[in-house]
């Protein structure tokens, strides 16, 4: 992949600057894991298709499930919170306007989650993602909202996310990530805003997600994250379905 000028906000100049392939983590044939900052990875990257991403909403969620009493009911069982929920310093800070600028850059279209949250940064869209997780009568958030760049109205999607819930039960999803998303959503999504093929490119990959959605729909893919505890838990759950589909 060609190389990109480092944009003026890079924080370590006083590094040399490494090799895109340097960052690589895990690679099948359809894409790769890169596990280091995005601000050192994205400006080595080439133009992508869509930029299909849910960025740190800076709510300092480590402290609501240790810290509020009422929250660690919310959060799932002790035994999940010990083992996954243990890092979560990456939600303390708010993704800067420059990082947005440089994935708008990189991609034709974008799909963000939690674009309510940044809405001082993101431009006026009519083709806002609703994602009505079905969670009934308790204190979760009835939706999730994604700012998209599409000129089309809006569109809603349904699936339950609900505690031990799913709206596929026969494929059940283990929760590994506070943020994750429903792999089943993302295919619905991505078949129904990138029709064409291209890559997509997730620069907060988090659990993995993203790229185990286009893994499913044979999609090429680029994921970055920064948590190596992360990326071994994407590369496990990528490579489970990469290996799945070599069999057939």
């Amino acid at each position: 992949m060609a190389k990109r000028s480092v944009p003026d906000f890079q924080h370590n100049e006083d590094v040399k600057m490494k090799e895109l392939s340097d960052y690589e983590y895990y690679r099948t044939e359809l894409g790769v894991l890169y596990c280091g900052d995005y601000l050192d990875i994205l400006p080595l990257l080439s133009n992508v298709d869509l930029c299909l991403t849910d960025p740190p909403y800076a709510m300092d969620i480590k402290n609501k499930i240790y810290n509020d009493g009422k929250d660690k009911k919310i959060w799932g069982n002790s035994k999940a919170k010990k083992r996954i929920y243990n890092n979560l310093d990456w939600d303390k800070k708010p993704v800067r306007k420059e990082i947005f600028n440089l994935m708008f850059n990189l991609s034709k279209k974008q799909i963000i989650f939690g674009g309510n949250f940044y809405s001082h940064v993101l431009s006026i869209s009519r083709g806002w993602i609703v994602w009505d997780k079905e969670t009934g009568d308790n204190d979760f958030g009835d939706c999730e909202l994604a700012w998209t760049n599409y000129d089309r109205p809006i569109k809603k999607y349904k699936w339950r996310w609900n505690g031990m819930l799913q709206e596929n039960m026969q494929e059940k999803e283990e929760r590994v990530h506070p943020s994750q998303k429903p792999t089943g959503l993302l295919q619905l999504i991505i078949n129904d805003y990138c029709k064409d093929g291209g890559v997509i490119l997730d620069p907060f990959l988090g659990s993995g997600t993203t790229a185990l959605a286009c893994e499913k729909l044979g999609r090429k893919w680029i994921g970055i994250e920064i948590s190596e505890e992360y990326c071994k838990i994407a590369k496990k759950r990528i490579k489970a379905e990469a290996d799945q589909l070599k069999m057939f």
